[in-house]
Order: C-alpha cells, then structure tokens, then sequence
C-alpha cells in the first residue's frame, strides 16, 4: 500500500498544468486525478517530465462544478459515454495507468431508477470488456447523497449489488472513507464487506472533508481493516487540505508514516 496524491482536491491553488511537479516536488511519486482540463497528450507530457506514476484517473463525469457525478446511467447519452469511455483507457494505456474510476451519475426524474440501472450496468459490462483487453480495470465509487444529492449509488452495499448485477471481475470498488462516513457507515466494517473486490481506496477525514486526524476517521483501523483483506493498491490522498497543500501533506505524514511516500519512512 503506497500513498497518492489527489491533483484534483490537493495542490488547487496552482494551475493544472503546475500540479504534476508540486507533487512530485513534495515527495510524492504517484498521482491521481478526475478528468483533466487538458488534452491528453499534455497530461502524459507531464506526467512523464515529472516522473510520476498514475494510479487511478477518473472518466469524463460531465460539468462537474456544475453538480454533474457522471452520465453513465442516462440512456440518452449512452453512445457519448462509451466514446469517452474509450478516451479514458486510452489516455490509462498511454500513461500505464491500471485503474479508471467510472461514475454512475444522479438519478433522473426522467427515467425509473430500474431503468437507470439497468443502462448503467449495459454500460459497465461492454467498458470491462473494452478495459480489460487494454489490461485495464475499472472501479465504481459510491458518492454520499448528502452532498450530492440523488446519487444514485450512495453506499458500499450499492456498489456491491450493482457487481453482483454486472458479474464481471473486471469492475470493483472504488472506496472514498469520507464518502463512507458522511452515510453513517462504519469505515473498516466497509472494507470488510468489500473486501477482495476493493480496487482502490481514497482518505479524508469526517467530517469536513479535510486532512486525516482532523476528524474521527481511525486511520490505524482503516489501515489493519485493509491489511486483513489483503488490499495492496494505492492509498490516496483526497482531501480538502485546510492550508497550503505541500504544508499540509508535510502534517500528514509526519503523523502518519504509513502515508509517507518515502520508502525509508514506511515502517
């Protein structure tokens, strides 16, 4: 388990473009991120420059300041989504990224909620497909409704039962302890039921959004919780830093070893 860091919450007071080597700067040498603003070749560019490595990139989720979480459960919008889908392994093949988070989207009073899954879970079976023969996976994140209202895969338990509707073992979880906090739900009780189908797992304390151990989150618990399942992918970093973003990420690891991304550091 190796710390990340999320370019997409962390390092916002600068540029896209100036995000990459901050972090690399700051000791970090693996990154995630949401869709970028930026074409795909300056992404890899920059990402190469600063000698970084990828773990997760998110698909295009539509306007996200706008309050959009994603589309892929709208069937009106199925033939732009699968096209984006495959600009997302693309840009993953191209960055030897191994992980693409796919976002289910908001419920739409348009359509039943049957409906929405039944497009979401058409469109998750054709992308492992198209993931898979590009050696990729891919991870679905349950998103509180609290803050995003209407979601329409608020908990682990909902992911679950979407893979259980899938039965593909080219899609997993993708598990956001903040997300799984502001729910009600304990979070290494979570990594438990998710267990070996967790594919990636991203850490911000509750509430607030902010650095571990400004909330309750357990970071130890978390960690064994992950131990014992046997989860050996990226820990990353996802969180609202309450300062300037190198400063903050110092704190964090200086309280947390097992967040440091220096190998010496790492008990």
């Amino acid at each position: 388990m190796r710390p990340a860091v999320n370019l997409g919450l962390l390092f916002t007071e600068l540029p896209w473009p100036e995000r990459f080597d901050a972090a690399a700067r700051a000791g970090f040498d693996r990154v995630e991120f949401v869709w970028p603003p930026l074409a795909p070749d300056e992404v890899t560019r920059l990402v190469r420059a600063a000698g970084l490595r990828v773990v997760l990139l998110n698909m295009d989720a539509g306007d996200l300041p706008a309050g959009e979480r994603g589309y892929s459960n709208d069937p009106r919008l199925t033939a732009r989504w699968r096209q984006r889908l495959r600009e997302a392994v693309r840009l993953a093949v191209d960055l030897d990224c191994p992980l693409v988070n796919v976002l289910a989207g908001r419920r739409l009073p348009e359509f039943g909620v049957e409906e929405q899954l039944d497009c979401l879970a058409d469109n998750l079976r054709w992308a492992a497909d198209v993931a898979e023969t590009a050696g990729r996976t891919l991870v679905v994140e349950p998103i509180n409704d609290h803050d995003i209202p209407g979601y329409l895969l608020p908990r682990v338990a909902d992911v679950l039962a979407l893979l259980d509707r899938l039965g593909h073992d080219g899609v997993r979880v993708q598990l956001d302890t903040y997300h799984v906090a502001v729910m009600g739900d304990d979070v290494p009780a979570a990594v438990a039921t998710a267990g070996a189908r967790l594919g990636h797992v991203q850490i911000a304390d509750f509430p607030g959004r902010h650095e571990p151990g400004t909330g309750v989150l357990d970071v130890d618990a978390l960690l064994a919780a992950l131990a014992r399942v046997g989860y050996t992918g990226a820990l990353a970093l996802e969180y609202v830093p309450t300062g300037p973003s190198a400063a903050s990420l110092a704190a964090v690891t200086a309280r947390y070893p097992r967040l440091d991304p220096s190998p010496e550091r790492i008990p």
